[in-house]
């Protein structure tokens, strides 16, 4: 395994990102393959999601110590299939979006698939400068949600996918299978999506998505 740490943007957003992540990614891809995956109640997430095998918490707790630094818990792993139809999304599902604003929390996403599949992207949002979405940010936040749909619309139909008129792109880890990223919980993201969700033929948009707190 090897790790790679860089930063992002103006407000330097860091993202480490570890290539050959798992001793046995096949494994896991088999493990997925024998579940029943669901949808789960309140989730925003585009898709369906299942539990992670046994050993695979206590493999990633050691990864993010590795890559990161300190000794992280975790809050969350789950196998995760990106397949909505972007046409049924509601409208902040096809925005950028954070998963949680504290500066405690890590976002981790396993790669478990290959091309054509895309990665994760990263953004700015453009009227407030905001790359990540802390507690004392959320209210300017959501007032400049509402006024980017006053100024440009519902964003469209489509999984966001690069520059837009609310968003810029300030970095990128592309998919590589058994790659495995970590990033600030609070930074403005998106999966790259777009084209890939419905392409059954290359197997399904597998993933790993978890969260963990560092003290």
């Amino acid at each position: 395994m090897t790790i790679a740490a860089t930063r992002m943007g103006t407000e330097q957003v860091p993202l480490w990102q570890a290539d050959d992540a798992h001793p046995a990614p096949v494994l896991l891809v088999e493990a997925a393959a024998r579940l029943m995956f669901a949808r789960e109640e309140g989730d925003l997430y585009p898709g369906l999601r299942a539990p992670v095998p046994d050993g695979y918490a206590d493999w990633l707790v050691r990864t993010a110590a590795a890559a990161v630094g300190s000794d992280p818990a975790i809050l969350r792993a789950s196998f995760a299939v990106a397949r909505d139809d972007p046409a049924r999304l509601a409208p902040i599902q096809r925005i950028p979006h954070f998963d949680d604003c504290s500066d405690s929390i890590v976002a981790a996403v396993h790669y478990l698939c290959a091309a054509p599949h895309g990665g994760t992207s990263f953004y700015r949002h453009r009227t407030t400068g905001f790359e990540r979405i802390t507690a004392p940010r959320l209210s300017l936040w959501r007032q400049a949600l509402s006024r980017d749909g006053q100024t440009h619309g519902l964003p469209p139909k489509v999984y966001h996918d690069g520059d837009s008129p609310a968003f810029v792109r300030i970095g990128q880890a592309p998919l590589a299978f058994n790659r495995l990223i970590f990033y600030p919980a609070n930074c403005l993201h998106a999966g790259d999506i777009a084209g890939s969700w419905h392409m059954a033929d290359s197997g399904p948009r597998l993933t790993i998505t978890s969260l963990l707190r560092f003290s």
